[in-house]
């Protein structure tokens, strides 16, 4: 449906034009360099360029330029929005900065420099900040930590568990040694410290009493003086840690206007890095290179006629061999590009099957306007994301989220204006009596649950019979029409027929009766047809039946489309109530404002979160699970990415 056609792409040119044609290709951005792998033929004539360490020497270099971007940024008054464009610069401006990258690379040895010096203060202000926390409990001490012991006697410092019994401790000591003397300087809920003096000759008594409590030694051998003052000491350090710790981010703040340059230069690395990854996927001989690719279709011929025109080389295009799998580049309408995402999330295609996406998208488009199920947040979402994609030049993964959010922003306020939901039930709330406004258009499934859950399952329904039809075009396109009708238009008489016939009445229900039996009866004739003798293809074909409750099953998991719209919906009347609590004086009006300013904030963020994940669910489990294989491999031309600025003119690159 809107997969692009790809061609091969051979080119061997001559090995001094290599690099400049790798540019070429970049600036054209339509071909994809895929690795050459040599066979037999080839692999005694040529080799390949060995990139894989300038590749990353220049991984290193964009490494240490982006952490000079980042400690830049703090300093930078002109912060990027969230959806600002890149920049845009002139090809002379870019030339004029990289032909001057020494001296940027110079900024960035003066910010590594810096880095490492701040790195060093840190770990000494932590190292600092341990002490004073090790010193704390010692503050009531006022001996020095470096008294030293007499000929006769020793002092000491140590610690016992919290849970030691230390006036005990005290008292055995007393009793015991009496030629010794003990202090509890401090205690917390881990330990109790303390202060000891004991006589020369009787260590091993003290000791041995000591350690029946868990006694255990502190040294400050190589500290001075009390605790406090090796606190006041370490303190007056962290200060002028701190003061040179100014000094220096004072001196890398002075590089701020230089970011941009920094930016550039690391967006021209980023160039060559892909150029030298590219270079390392071809093969040479001493005079020629063979370059191996894809390009679309549709392009090949413009690509041949650039590339002859240019270079002295030989070109071939070919298409893939039948079967062959090529690189997924996918093609929709505007509307269904956004829903392109989804699909990503799960697998792209593969180049040999149906791209679901244009199928798929109104499903997901109504699925999640029903989940979310009211207009004033699908007014919010559409207003919003409108307003951000006007404004700015978005690109890429953010452009289609943006799209995205827009379009479930229609749906969403489409279904709420059907079922009544304005911020939960706030019209009634202020006065207004409009039934088809505080009803809805439709109805109102918190009023009429069971009205929208059987219309959740006739959704779903349709949405799982699609899903069918898509096998059975898969089926067509592989040249299989019997095993279309077969395994997919069998199962819709019958499944049909049972509808019919279940809520039919009249002709229908006579109708639906006809259609399952013989629907069942074609079934049973046709689903064992791989299987060898009668008997075993009759009793496969009794068994497929069984199928119609995997079918009614998947039906039932469309009940969460009633779930989430319900939840959002209640969750809305009980945010409206809680502010409504104070009632219509001046403070009543000021709490309902901001119950119900911050109560929606939180009720939106959340559903649109389960709605996204719910609606992205009934297409992966229940929709692509009928047809869909995916496990394609993207189509990456070699281009110019860049990942802060944008070029106005791209030659010179």
């Amino acid at each position: 449906m809107a997969i692009v056609d790809m061609n091969k792409i051979s080119i061997i040119g001559l090995q001094k034009n290599k690099e400049e044609m790798i540019t070429s290709l970049m600036k054209m951005g339509v071909v994809e360099v895929s690795d050459f792998i040599p066979d037999d033929q080839w692999s005694e004539l040529v080799t390949k360029d060995e990139t894989e360490s300038d590749v990353a020497t220049l991984e290193a270099d964009l490494m240490r330029i982006k952490s000079s971007i980042e400690y830049l940024s703090k300093y930078n008054s002109q912060k990027r929005g969230l959806f600002a464009p890149k920049k845009e610069i002139s090809t002379q401006e870019y030339n004029e900065i990289i032909q001057n990258r020494e001296h940027i690379w110079n900024i960035v040895d003066q910010i590594a420099h810096y880095d490492e010096q701040l790195m060093q203060l840190l770990s000494e202000e932590n190292r600092l900040n341990n002490l004073i926390a090790t010193f704390e409990p010692w503050k009531p001490l006022t001996v020095p930590f470096d008294v030293e012991n007499t000929k006769n006697t020793t002092v000491l410092l140590g610690v016992l568990p919290a849970i030691a019994d230390v006036e005990k401790m005290k008292q055995n000591l007393e009793e015991n040694v009496p030629e010794s003397y003990v202090e509890i300087i401090n205690a917390d809920k881990e330990q109790n410290y303390i202060f000891l003096i004991y006589v020369n000759s009787l260590e091993n008594e003290v000791m041995t009493l000591l350690k029946q409590y868990g006694f255990a030694k502190v040294s400050f051998n190589d500290f001075h003086g009390t605790a406090q003052e090796n606190i006041n000491k370490a303190r007056q350090e962290i200060e002028k840690i701190k003061e040179k710790r100014k000094e220096i981010l004072e001196h890398i703040s002075v590089f701020a206007g230089e970011k941009e340059k920094l930016e550039v230069l690391y967006d021209y690395l980023l160039i060559q890095k892909d150029r030298k990854e590219a270079i390392g996927r071809l093969a040479h001989t001493n005079n020629v290179f063979v370059l191996n690719g894809w390009v679309p279709r549709e392009l090949s011929e413009k690509v041949e006629k650039t590339i002859l025109q240019k270079y002295d080389c030989i070109v071939e295009i070919k298409r893939p061999e039948e079967g062959e799998e090529f690189p997924v580049l996918l093609r929709n309408h505007p509307l269904v590009e956004p829903f392109e995402l989804i699909t990503e999330m799960y697998s792209l295609p593969k180049s040999t099957e149906v791209d679901p996406n244009a199928a798929m998208a109104p499903f997901y488009f109504m699925f999640f306007g029903l989940m979310l199920g009211d207009a004033g947040y699908g007014l919010i979402m559409t207003i919003v994301t409108a307003i951000i994609l006007k404004k700015y030049k978005t690109e890429g993964l953010m452009n289609k989220l943006l799209k995205l959010g827009c379009l479930c922003g229609i749906s969403t306020f489409f279904w709420g204006a059907m079922f009544g939901g304005w911020f939960g039930d706030f019209p009634s709330r202020i006065g207004i009596t409009n039934d088809k406004i505080v009803n809805g258009i439709w109805f109102n499934p918190v009023n009429d649950p069971m009205k929208l859950l059987i219309w959740s399952f006739v959704f779903g329904a349709i949405h799982l019979f699609v899903g069918m039809g898509m096998q059975g075009y898969n089926l067509i396109r592989k040249g299989k029409i019997w095993d279309a009708v077969f395994d997919v238009g069998l199962w819709y008489v019958f499944l049909i027929g049972l509808v019919l016939f279940g809520v039919g009445k009249g002709v229908l229900n006579d109708i639906g009766k006809y259609m399952s039996i013989a629907g069942a009866v074609g079934l049973i004739l046709t689903q064992g047809r791989s299987k060898e003798g009668i008997i075993k293809k009759l009793f496969s074909g009794v068994l497929s039946l069984y199928n119609t409750t995997a079918f009614f099953s998947d039906v039932m998991s469309y009940s969460r489309i009633l779930a989430l719209g319900l939840a959002t919906g209640v969750i809305g009347t009980v945010i409206n109530t809680m502010g409504s609590l104070f009632g219509t004086n001046v403070i009543g009006i000021i709490i309902f404002v901001i119950v119900f300013i911050g109560g929606h904030i939180f009720n939106l963020a959340i559903n649109v979160l389960g709605s996204y994940v719910h609606s992205s669910r009934l297409q992966y489990v229940e929709f692509f699970g009928k047809f869909y294989e995916g496990g394609g491999k993207a189509f990456q031309p070699l281009k110019i990415k860049t990942k802060y600025i944008n070029l106005k003119n791209e030659e010179d690159v």
